[in-house]
């Protein structure tokens, strides 16, 4: 494949940045993997391929190689526009979180059509989900497909503690009201006991029970059932402050979109 000059693929538009005067960089997820590519003249007011290339756009390229620079955006034909989510403030930054995710997580030329498909699917979802508990549903469950696929997966069955030199390993019970740990270092939940002992030590987090059986659900549990998953708002906000602390530890560094996020949500009240 690497011996012809031109390939295709479908691609979803995941970040932007203008190049020169009239060109655009754009970073794409693909079946394929992760792809950086140039669309040359696209911000020229009579290009044919800028209502194609738009943020969160679900697209059919055809790309030119490229020896010395970027591959070349030759043709390109819109699959699902994915329109409401740069026309709704509230969704579109729900769209830019989980594309920051896949952005940061997935390294260029790596990834694939299991990604591709996930990314496809929440935007999706996010254009029909009404803004709140049901996107904020889907986008916990998007975290947990997510890490999996790149190789982050949390442990929720399992006490993923260690005393006196021994892994802890044992079956966590997502019941009652004694708190448990989240140990972003070592990927998972600690049980009730661990936790009390390893409480002070930092990075450790405490996590509710009704948190845990919240967050089993977002990796078991298949998108449509999550939008209809029993979560009130304070429980909601547990746990996307425990998949913040995770996701900022295996970052190593704050996503700006979840930021911008939590802001809105509070100007707005939810």
């Amino acid at each position: 494949m690497r011996s012809e000059r031109l390939y295709r693929t479908e691609a979803i538009v995941v970040r932007r940045r203008d190049q020169g005067e009239a060109d655009r960089v754009l970073t794409l997820c693909t079946p394929l993997g992760k792809l950086a590519v140039i669309a040359k003249g696209v911000r020229k007011v009579r290009s044919r391929k800028a209502g194609h290339l738009e943020l969160f756009a679900h697209t059919r390229l055809v790309i030119a190689r490229s020896r010395s620079s970027w591959d070349v955006v030759s043709q390109a034909e819109t699959v699902e526009p994915h329109a409401i989510l740069r026309g709704d403030l509230i969704r579109g930054t729900y769209a830019r979180y989980v594309a920051e995710l896949y952005d940061r997580f997935v390294a260029e030329g790596e990834g694939g059509e299991p990604l591709f498909d996930l990314l496809r699917r929440t935007l999706g979802y996010l254009c029909e989900a009404e803004p709140g508990r049901e996107t904020a549903l889907l986008v916990r469950a998007y975290e947990q497909r997510l890490l999996t696929l790149a190789g982050f997966r949390p442990e929720w069955g399992h006490c993923v503690g260690a005393q006196e030199g021994r892994t802890c390993e044992r079956p966590l019970k997502a019941e009652g009201n004694e708190p448990l740990g989240l140990d972003a270092e070592r990927g998972g939940v600690l049980c009730a006991g661990c936790y009390q002992a390893h409480r002070k030590q930092r990075g450790i987090v405490s996590l509710s029970p009704a948190a845990l059986r919240l967050l089993r659900a977002c990796q078991r549990q298949s998108f449509a059932r999550m939008r209809s998953y029993p979560a009130e708002p304070a429980l909601l906000d547990e746990v996307e402050r425990a998949m913040r602390h995770y996701v900022t530890h295996h970052l190593e560094r704050n996503v700006r979109s979840s930021a911008f996020l939590r802001r809105l949500k509070r100007e707005d009240g939810t």
